[in-house]
């Protein structure tokens, strides 16, 4: 695919993300903040309502040992 039609879009697609922006500014706040936001299912960090480590140290162990690696809490590298 063309490197330039991926950045600017074809000119139809413009208008019609365009189009679509326009309409979303014309919804309420309200509205808005309902479906800006969408709940995507964590496995093991939803599983409780919460938890508390003693230390920093803890918490990093327990996202190494319990989490998924694809979830992005692991160790920086």
């Amino acid at each position: 695919m063309d490197a330039a039609k991926i950045k600017a879009g074809a000119p139809a697609e413009q208008r019609e993300w365009e189009a679509e922006f326009e309409a979303a500014a014309r919804r309420s706040l309200a509205t808005r903040f309902r479906y800006a936001f969408i709940h995507t299912y964590k496995p093991v960090l939803d599983d409780a309502p919460f938890r508390t480590f003693a230390t920093m140290a803890d918490y990093r162990e327990w996202c190494a040992t319990s989490l998924p690696e694809w979830l992005g809490y692991g160790p920086a590298l």
